[in-house]
């Protein structure tokens, strides 16, 4: 099973996938404030991903926060960005 997990990993690198990525990002709106909410996954499958929570004082702010992570660590896809203010 270690040989194949190298495999992939090896064929993620050669696809331009290594290294952690951004995948899903979200905004609620929680009370008076905005919070960000974005999930950064390396790709292996069976890891968990990371989550990056920050709390903001204006959507703005929060969505350019999810643009820096976005640049931080690139994806492959386009990241939609979801803004819950239910």
């Amino acid at each position: 099973m270690k040989q194949v997990d190298r495999l992939i990993i090896e064929a993620k690198r050669i696809a331009g996938m290594s290294g952690k990525q951004l995948e899903l990002a979200r905004i609620e709106h929680d009370g008076g404030e905005w919070v960000s909410i974005a999930h950064v996954w390396d790709g292996v499958e069976g890891h968990a991903p990371t989550t990056e929570r920050a709390p903001h004082t204006t959507m703005e702010s929060a969505i350019d926060y999810i643009h820096d992570l976005a640049a931080q660590y690139p994806n492959s896809r386009d990241v939609t960005i979801l803004i819950d203010d239910i």
